[in-house]
């Protein structure tokens, strides 16, 4: 799963509104009375917080760029061991520096019924937009690969290696080198040993199936050591065993790969990663939600006294209209999780005069749902398509408890702030059937990092004034209101460090 993917379960249960989350607005609605409800939230982003620490939203993407970070190298590292007695080695296509900013909007649309004087039922259906900005810059200074030169250009090189391998197993057949052991045994290690490099050798450089898109260069330390062991090889085989016409090298480039080509290879939608860089960007319905209120009692701003007591309820489901972050884009964020939601609200209203305090606590029951991912851990930014498969996504049950106090400044107009703490617990993650399975990945990769917890604040205002739906009240009954929250702090895995605008905008009617 992408990192964007995990996040946004998270994102969406914080920023989705909520008849429970209005501030001094009434919990529930009226008997009768339709609530026509327009909410918004503006997330940006650009850091993040892992482990306690913050660190840039593309970290991931940044350092060497080799087979940590592009694991379809990883064959081709290891024949180049094999093949050069480099016990360390990597391709390396040089040092990649990335920086991203991400968003995600959110309009969201919704009516509220009162059924009876304590039950109201809801829904709601969010227009989203998310869009993440990546800038790579990659830096050759350190780079040791270079583009492969291409079958052709290596054409010479095997064809005379081919010709001096069955000179040789000609020339043993025959008996030329029975006469003498030593010569024969010498004979008999060399075809083995060159079959075995030419193996290998045609494997990295030109076959079509399966050739290296990246090769070392010949200035590299892989390079020199490749062109030592074939240079031993020729003498070998023309001084010892008089077999000549061997005398040319394999094609390896000069210069480290341009970052077009980079670009190019990891883009490519038949290519074996097919990840697009640069801007993702997804315009779609989110996941939707309906559910049921119920005001368990309500003595708020009776006659002419300010405060009282208000206590609420709220249980909804929210379901996978959404859709998930694509596979093929960097750090892609989705719509929606692709599960379904089962939550649980509850709302305390205290206050006396001008002072009060909203306490509210939720759990979010995330169910599994069956989701296509790349199945590699968050710190594989460029993971190859053949972990593409279907998995069962189980993800991490959310709880959430926050303290709200406000200052009325009128009796309708108050100053808000808040401290809200939510945790998750982490994803469990399986395939969903064996034929999905990839042999030796295991899908648990998929759950690192998605356990966390943050502290976020929040300020702002906020205007209720419930009108004609008061006793002897007057006016248009409407809420409104606007806040800007922050993630302070956080812990366990991975959590966007958040910049948060909400306003919220709600209009009554009274239908009978």
């Amino acid at each position: 799963m992408g990192y964007g993917a995990r996040c946004l379960g998270v994102i969406v249960c914080l920023a989705a509104p909520s008849v429970a989350r209005a501030q001094l607005a009434p919990v529930g609605v009226p008997s009768g009375v339709l609530r026509f409800e327009v909410d918004g939230a503006f997330d940006s982003w650009d850091k993040r917080f892992r482990d306690g620490g913050t660190e840039g939203l593309a970290a991931a993407l940044s350092g060497p760029l080799d087979s940590d970070r592009l694991p379809v190298l990883a064959p081709y590292d290891a024949i180049i061991r094999r093949v050069t007695g480099l016990g360390g080695f990597r391709l390396n296509l040089g040092a990649l520096t990335a920086d991203a900013q991400a968003e995600v909007s959110a309009a969201v649309l919704g009516l509220s019924l009162g059924v009876t004087r304590s039950i109201a039922v809801f829904g709601r259906l969010p227009l989203a937009r998310t869009r993440v900005q990546t800038d790579l810059d990659l830096d050759p200074a350190s780079a040791n690969a270079g583009p492969n030169p291409g079958t052709a250009a290596q054409d010479p090189f095997f064809a005379q290696f081919d010709a001096a391998l069955s000179t040789l197993e000609a020339q043993i057949a025959a008996g030329a080198y029975d006469a003498d052991p030593a010569r024969r045994a010498l004979a008999d290690a060399t075809l083995a040993q060159g079959d075995a490099l030419f193996g290998d050798l045609f494997m990295l450089l030109a076959d079509p199936s399966t050739a290296s898109p990246f090769v070392p260069t010949g200035g590299s330390d892989a390079g020199t050591a490749l062109a030592a062991r074939i240079a031993t090889l020729q003498a070998t085989l023309a001084a010892d065993l008089g077999v000549g016409g061997f005398s040319t090298g394999p094609a390896l480039p000069a210069t480290p790969a341009p970052e077009s080509d980079v670009e190019s290879f990891i883009s490519d939608p038949s290519g074996p990663i097919g990840i697009r860089t640069g801007e993702s960007e997804v315009t779609f319905r989110g996941d939707a939600e309906a559910g049921i209120a119920v005001t368990l009692a309500d003595r708020w701003d009776r006659g002419r006294r300010r405060g009282g007591f208000r206590a609420a309820a709220e249980g909804l489901v929210r379901f996978p209209s959404g859709v998930r972050a694509r596979t093929d884009r960097l750090l892609s964020i989705g719509t929606g999780d692709g599960q379904t939601d089962v939550e649980i609200r509850g709302v305390v209203d205290l206050g006396t005069g001008n002072i009060g305090v909203r306490l509210e606590g939720g759990y979010n029951r995330q169910l599994a749902g069956d989701v296509v991912e790349r199945v590699a851990p968050p710190t594989q930014p460029f993971p190859a398509r053949s972990l593409l498969t279907s998995v069962r996504l189980d993800p991490g049950d959310v709880t959430t408890i926050a303290v709200r106090p406000f200052f009325r400044l009128a009796r309708t107009f108050a100053l808000i702030g808040s401290v809200e703490r939510w945790s998750k617990g982490a994803d469990a993650v399986e395939y969903r059937t064996a034929s999905d399975a990839i042999p030796g990945v295991d899908p648990s990769v998929l759950a690192q990092d998605t356990d966390a917890s943050a502290i976020l604040l929040t300020i702002g205002v906020t205007y209720s004034n419930p009108g004609a739906l008061r006793p002897g009240g007057t006016g248009l009954p409407v809420d409104a209101g606007w806040t800007y929250e922050r993630i302070v702090s956080a812990s366990g895995g991975i959590v966007p460090d958040t910049h948060r605008i909400r306003a919220r905008f709600r209009l009554y009617f009274e239908i009978w």
